[in-house]
């Protein structure tokens, strides 16, 4: 029978104290002596688990009772784990491998939350069932309403006749009304703004109206841009999106508990996050496509943009916050040259 012998410290279960002894391994147990010679532990090679090896520390034995044993050499080897702690030790000593790490995960990290996750949201939008996606926008519009939003002030013959405008292009357009609903409230934290929620709401603040009141071809271009992110089911996408990442962040850094509630309160995030630069030109292009065929001019969505930009310019001196707003956006001065020059 083979037998191994060397010495170490004993760590008593639950407990900081400790002995030096000496321990003596075989095909079948484990046995550890004081110096006194002395048996402390004397058990099976089946109920022993060990530490994972890593270079320049001590392979750990651990005990059933939580006693644990470290041996002094720190490249002592275990006799029935020499082959699968050999083939670690090997690659954690591999400095083209380390390196080759280095570099391919954070790509893949990157490849993963930047281009697989939106593109599995995508796919992922058929998936939602329509009773689901009325509830999450009226969750959202229920976390919004609360922090963000106040009663509209705006005039009931202004908002009947704005109403009767979306009611009007609803039906050139052959949209659903009854998924389509338009609200007006007042907003110091949106200021002149529109924006869509995914189950067809879309929500215009009383600034705007203030803002486009002599341009109302204009104010149609923003609803019919909203319209089109409800229209590609960005909403649905940006949730999966941020739903998604935040499990694959949670899964790699071990953090699992919150990701129940991520899930459940995905749909409060639509206050925090911005559609992405490709899903705003999308909407764009899908207002610009409508204008022209429901008989007004693509100048209108020019015009619509340039007032929010000369809008966005008075108030960036005043709240940086501003500031983020254009950062998620495409330039003002790219989507007023697109929607000029655009052509069917």
């Amino acid at each position: 029978m083979n037998q191994t012998q060397t010495t170490g410290c004993y760590y008593y279960p639950s407990r900081s104290q400790h002995i030096q002894c000496s321990a003596v391994i075989n095909d079948e147990q484990i046995q550890l002596f004081d110096n006194q010679t002395n048996s402390i532990v004397s058990v099976s090679n089946l109920d022993c688990s060990f530490d994972s090896p890593l270079p320049g520390i001590a392979t750990a034995v651990c005990f059933a009772d939580g006693g644990r044993f470290i041996p002094d050499d720190m490249n002592f080897q275990w006799p029935f784990t020499h082959h699968s702690h050999g083939i670690a030790q090997q690659l954690e000593k591999n400095k083209l491998l380390i390196l080759a790490s280095v570099i391919l995960i954070p790509l893949l990290l990157w490849f993963i939350l930047y281009r697989g996750i939106p593109a599995i949201a995508v796919y992922s939008v058929g998936l939602a069932s329509p009773s689901m996606v009325e509830a999450m926008g009226e969750q959202s519009l229920q976390v919004i309403e609360k922090i963000a939003l106040e009663p509209t002030q705006l005039p009931s013959e202004k908002q009947a006749l704005i109403q009767q405008q979306w009611h009007t292009m609803l039906d050139d357009l052959q949209l659903d009304k009854k998924k389509f609903r338009l609200s007006f409230y007042q907003s110091d934290y949106f200021s002149a703004n529109a924006f869509a929620l995914p189950h067809g709401r879309v929500i215009v603040t009383d600034e705007l109206v203030i803002l486009l009141k002599d341009k109302p071809d204009a104010l149609r271009a923003i609803l019919l841009h909203e319209i089109g992110h409800v229209q590609y089911h960005h909403g649905i996408r940006l949730a999966a999106q941020a739903t998604a990442s935040t499990i694959v962040l949670a899964i790699i850094f071990g953090d699992l508990e919150g990701i129940t509630e991520v899930v459940l309160g995905s749909s409060s995030s639509f206050l925090q996050q911005a559609f992405s630069r490709d899903m705003e030109r999308e909407a764009d292009k899908y207002a610009i496509e409508k204008l022209i065929a429901l008989g007004y001019s693509n100048d209108d969505f020019a015009d619509a943009i340039q007032a929010l930009q000369n809008k966005l310019d008075e108030q960036a001196q005043l709240d940086e916050s501003w500031l983020k707003y254009l950062s998620t956006h495409p330039s003002s001065q790219e989507r007023i040259d697109f929607a000029r020059q655009y052509t069917p």
